[in-house]
C-alpha cells in the first residue's frame, strides 16, 4: 500500500495522479520484463538510450510537449531533424524558447535518427567513501523526490544492503516534471559523472546502477552515453517504474532487472502516475537479493 507520508507529499507537491482501475494497485511487479509496453521502447529510442538509429513510430509519442521536444533535441542532437519533421512549427517554437544548440553529445555511433512508419502502437549528494567497499550502488531518485536517494525506494534499498559491503550513493540532478518530458536526458549527464567519480574513487569496486521512475530513464541515458570503459565497469542495473521498460540500453550488455507493476501507467511510457507507481517498496527485498547475487 502507499504510505501516508508518500501520499501526503504527492498532494503537497500538487501532483494530480491518474488513478488506475481498480483504485488499489495490483501488487505484482513484473521482474525482468523483457517486452516493450505501449510506447516504452519508442521513447527510449528517441531519448537515444538504446543506441538505435531508426525510430519506428507513425508520429512522435503521445503525451509529449513542445518544451519537452525542444529539450530532447538539445540533449540528443541526432534526433533534431527527425523530431522537426514530425512537428511542423516546432523549430520556430524552439528558437523562441531556449534554442536548439546541443547541450550534450550523441551516444557513440549515433549521428542521425530516422523515423519510419510502423503499425505498432503501443553528481553525488553524499561524499565518496574514504575507504572503498567491494560494491557501489549508484541510485537515482524519481521525479520531485527530496534528498540524495529520494523517499520511495532509495532509503529502504540502502538500509537493506549490508553497509560493510555496499557504498550506496545518490545522484543529485534536476528531477523536475519538465525533465520527465525531456525523457531524463539532463539527469543523464549527472549520473554519467557520478559513474566516472565512483570508478575514480574505487577502481576495483563492482558497480551497480539503480533508478526509480525518471531516475530509471536517467540511468539508461547515462549508460548510453558514458565512455565505453566506464560502462564496462557496471555489472548490474535494477530499475523500478521504468518508462523505458523492455528497451535495450545502448553499449551496455549486462543484466537489466525491471520492476514494473501490471497497472503502472508509467511503465507504458506515458508518464501516467497512479497508486501502482508509488508501490514499489514491496519489491525492495527482491531487488536487494538481485544486487547481492551479482555483488563481489
Amino acid at each position: 500500500m502507499v504510505s501516508s507520508t508518500v501520499a501526503a507529499i504527492v498532494l503537497a507537491l500538487g501532483i494530480s495522479p491518474v488513478l488506475a482501475t481498480p483504485v488499489f494497485p495490483i501488487l505484482e511487479a513484473r521482474q525482468d520484463f523483457g517486452e516493450c509496453r505501449n510506447q516504452s521502447c519508442e521513447i527510449a529510442t528517441i531519448a537515444g538510450s538504446t543506441g538505435a538509429t531508426v525510430y519506428t513510430y507513425p508520429s512522435y509519442p503521445t503525451g509529449d510537449t513542445q518544451d519537452g521536444d525542444c529539450c530532447i533535441i538539445r540533449y540528443f542532437p541526432a534526433a533534431k531533424d527527425a523530431i522537426y519533421s514530425q512537428r511542423p512549427g516546432l523549430q520556430s517554437y524552439c528558437a523562441a524558447h531556449g534554442g536548439d544548440s546541443p547541450a550534450d553529445s550523441n551516444p557513440p555511433g549515433v549521428n542521425s535518427v530516422t523515423i519510419q512508419p510502423s503499425s505498432k502502437r503501443g553528481l553525488f549528494d553524499n561524499k565518496a567513501a574514504t575507504t572503498c567497499k567491494p560494491n557501489i550502488l549508484i541510485f537515482v531518485k524519481g521525479t520531485l523526490e527530496p534528498g540524495d536517494t529520494g523517499i520511495t525506494i532509495g532509503p529502504s534499498l540502502k538500509s537493506k544492503l549490508d553497509s560493510s559491503r555496499w557504498d550506496v550513493r545518490g545522484v543529485s540532478y534536476d528531477n523536475s516534471f519538465a525533465n520527465d518530458y525531456c525523457l531524463g536526458l539532463p539527469g543523464g549527464i549527472n549520473a554519467r559523472q557520478a559513474l566516472a567519480q565512483a570508478i575514480s574513487d574505487c577502481p576495483n569496486a563492482r558497480i551497480a546502477l539503480s533508478g526509480y521512475s525518471q531516475g530509471a530513464m536517467v540511468v539508461r541515458n547515462a549508460l548510453a552515453r558514458a565512455p565505453a570503459a566506464n560502462v564496462a565497469k557496471v555489472s548490474n542495473v535494477v530499475t523500478f517504474g521504468d518508462p523505458f521498460v523492455g528497451a535495450k540500453i545502448g553499449q551496455y550488455n549486462g543484466p537489466v532487472h525491471v520492476f514494473c507493476m501490471e497497472n503502472d501507467g508509467v511503465c507504458n511510457g506515458t508518464i501516467s502516475i497512479g497508486l501502482a507507481h508509488l508501490s514499489y517498496g514491496s519489491d525492495v527485498s527482491a531487488a536487494v537479493d538481485i544486487l547481492n547475487a551479482g555483488a563481489a
